[in-house]
């Protein structure tokens, strides 16, 4: 057993603060950092061949996933709702494999997609906040070389 960190009370404090002070849009990138946090444990746990902590963490990250997905309206959304939601959808699925395979590289898949979506919406919050503009957001992106490309991001895929 690990030892106990002598300021483990006062981290939970910070923790539960920052939580309960946020704003709805850092809650929501506070929701991408926890899912990221608990897949990369379970990559560890995977690496580690410990089968209890591989599946907490993937359902930590897979519960995380579905409240974001609670979070799209899809009745009065648009087509970026309905693909952003189908992309969820298969990172679930991608999870699903991920605990039965034991394979590093569906997380991984899991990750780069929660990246992006996390890099989006800490941009569309910095756009709104007015610390960048959509030009200075579209030449960072095009610098990171290139976009967000994901079957189900794609337009022409219907599937879902």
């Amino acid at each position: 057993m690990p030892p106990i960190n002598p300021y483990n009370k006062y981290i939970k404090q910070y923790q539960t603060s920052n939580i309960t002070t946020a704003t709805p849009e850092k809650l929501m990138i506070l929701l991408f950092d926890g899912a990221i946090q608990f897949l990369q444990k379970a990559k560890t746990a995977i690496q580690e061949n410990n089968l209890k902590e591989r599946a907490e963490n993937i359902d930590g990250a897979r519960k995380i996933i579905r409240e974001l997905m609670r979070t799209i309206d899809l009745e009065n959304g648009n087509d970026v709702s309905k693909r952003l939601f189908r992309l969820y959808n298969q990172m679930i699925m991608n999870l699903v494999k991920a605990n039965v395979t034991r394979k590093v590289e569906n997380i991984d898949e899991v990750i780069a997609d929660l990246l992006n979506i996390r890099w989006g919406f800490q941009k569309a919050i910095e756009i709104q906040s007015g610390i960048v503009t959509v030009e200075e957001v579209m030449k960072e992106q095009q610098a990171m070389d290139g976009q967000i490309s994901h079957p189900a991001l794609n337009e022409d895929n219907n599937a879902g």
